[in-house]
């Protein structure tokens, strides 16, 4: 018998003791995209991430690739427009995940917004995205967003915009396959790996010490770079290594959305609004369901473990029932929760978190030559990211190559008729339902995937109807995509955990399936489960209150 996943997977870790050009920590979207273009430069790269790719605030944000609408309110022109070149960019690379998202903006009497002002601000971001693919804004009267939108509050209402944004469904799909395009490019990417000690020589890095988190070995992997991409956990990465006296870089204030169901007076589009607070509200519709919020708080807790309070929940139902007065929405209406912390700089107490600046900032530190950390960025613009600190390394190493990735298209993109690869795999022996999932989930890596599926009766086997999950795709996620734990499988590479059930329903045959795969026994079976039935409670609290 060959290997198993894991065999191979502690081999490749073994490997790591040959050395790289520039180790990247951190799997989410702008520490995976900084691994694709330094790999494209022609840089050695290894991309540690102590948990899963996508495993952090990656996965935890409202689910849009936009380009700041707010950020204008601020004056931070420079950051629309990249954000809004990204946009572009991504629904070319990644047709199968990004996609266009109309968005109703009303304003009232009473709000923030004048026709005068909405007008000229749509006007602006229509400008600044002069080579948009998506449709252009429209200023609508009163009775006009009515008979669009009949569920809005009509109280004090005057009019509204319509403008387009886009919106990727599986955040946690696309940051993997940023990480298969920095493998493919040569990047050498292993998961549930912490970085636990910086080593250097005359205030130069010389080496990392890593751990595997699975199985407890460690290994030093001699660099000359580091990157630290961790997010908002920049500053835990270090926390055993005092002697690099580093400042507090992370501010991250946390957001909050609840998953609701369909709803009296939802809308077609998704809504942005303004709270009695000022602060930005979105009801936005998402895979049959509504995303709703968020939130906008400082947050000192364990960011592993982030989730809402009662007083999130109530700020959230109370802005959606006043702008939906039909929603009635309560506290039995929501599925589940989650919640992100936002990777910001570090500000003091006193300072406007609104005012905290979305822009990403790549960081030197005195006296440790070598060491690189980000501070900030937005999952619309983590390619951006990824090209900036390419660029820095190429420097470092007098490479004249220029980032290629604006060229290029994720994995399973690059082909931007939906429509004719869904003809390509109809009458592949599934269920059309099942079909048109693995097309939008898996894009151009779907023919193989579903030919995968259907080449036993075994891995044809469904596990769950209503979701279309099978055998084979279970198998795939582990032997094709580095599912290596079962929250893994369950929650960022099926992605039959953002289910209403959190993927409970299937909890023990995919444990089952892991378990016959991976080869665990009957313990590490059992501690998986337990562990993801742990991680979950995060996005149900008030449930776990009153259990």
């Amino acid at each position: 018998m060959g290997a198993t996943p894991e065999e191979t997977r502690s081999e490749r870790f073994a490997a790591t003791s040959a050395g790289y050009d520039v180790v990247v920590v951190g799997g989410g979207v702008n520490g995976c995209g900084i691994a694709w273009d330094a790999a494209l430069r022609g840089l050695r790269v290894l991309l540690v991430e102590k948990g899963d790719l996508g495993s952090g605030t990656s996965s935890w944000s409202s689910k849009m690739i936009h380009g700041g609408l707010k950020y204008l309110e601020k004056y931070d022109v420079g950051l629309v427009r990249e954000s809004l070149r990204e946009r572009e960019w991504l629904l070319q690379a990644a047709p199968h995940l990004v996609k266009e998202l109309r968005f109703v903006l009303p304003y009232y009497k009473t709000g923030a917004h004048s026709a005068a002002i909405l007008s000229l601000g749509m006007v602006a971001y229509d400008v600044l995205s002069f080579d948009k693919s998506v449709h252009r804004f429209n200023i609508m009267t009163r009775k006009q967003i009515l008979r669009r939108e009949p569920g809005l509050n009509p109280n004090g209402l005057q009019g509204g915009a319509v403008y387009s944004d886009a919106q990727v469904n599986y955040a946690e799909r696309m940051t993997l396959e940023i990480a298969q395009a920095a493998m493919g490019a040569g990047a050498e990417v292993l998961t549930h790996v912490r970085a636990v000690k910086l080593n250097r020589e005359g205030g130069k890095v010389t080496s990392l010490v890593v751990r595997d988190e699975i199985n407890g070995a460690e290994a030093t992997v001699p660099t000359r770079f580091v990157v630290n991409a961790a997010g908002p956990w920049i500053d835990e990465v270090w926390q055993n290594n005092d002697e690099l006296r580093l400042p507090r870089m992370n501010g991250g204030t946390k957001g909050t959305h609840m998953v609701v169901n369909p709803f009296p007076g939802a809308p077609k589009d998704a809504f942005y609004y303004d709270s009695d607070d000022g602060r930005p509200m979105m009801v936005i519709p998402w895979l049959g369901r509504y995303l709703i919020g968020s939130t906008d708080l400082r947050f000192e807790g364990d960011l592993d473990m982030a989730a809402a309070t009662q007083d999130e929940y109530d700020y959230i139902l109370h802005e959606t029932n006043k702008v939906i007065p039909s929603a009635n929405l309560t506290m039995d209406d929501i599925q589940y929760s989650f919640t992100g912390v936002r990777p910001l700089p570090y500000k003091d107490a006193d300072s406007d978190v609104s005012d905290i600046t979305r822009r990403h900032d790549i960081r030197t530190h005195d006296g440790i030559e070598g060491l690189y950390t980000l501070v900030g960025g937005k999952l619309t613009t983590f390619r951006q990211v990824g090209e900036d600190m390419g660029d820095i390394l190429a420097k470092k190493f007098g490479i004249k190559r220029k980032s290629v990735t604006r060229s290029l298209a994720l994995p399973g993109g690059g082909r931007s008729d939906l429509a004719a690869l869904r003809r390509q795999v109809d009458g592949a022996g599934l269920a059309p339902r099942i079909l048109d999932r693995l097309v939008d989930q898996y894009g151009t890596a779907a023919p193989d995937l579903i030919g995968f599926i259907t080449s036993s009766e075994e891995r044809r086997r469904v596990l769950d109807e209503a979701f279309g999950l099978t055998v084979g795709e279970v198998e795939w996620a582990i032997t094709r995509e580095q599912g290596f734990r079962l929250s893994d499988v369950i929650a960022r590479r099926t992605m039959i955990g953002v289910e209403n059930d959190l993927g409970v329903g299937v909890l023990d045959e995919v444990a089952d399936i892991c378990a016959r795969v991976l080869g665990w026994d009957s313990e590490r079976r059992e501690a998986e489960i337990a562990a993801y039935r742990h991680y979950i409670t995060r996005f149900t609290p008030w449930k776990e209150t009153q259990a």
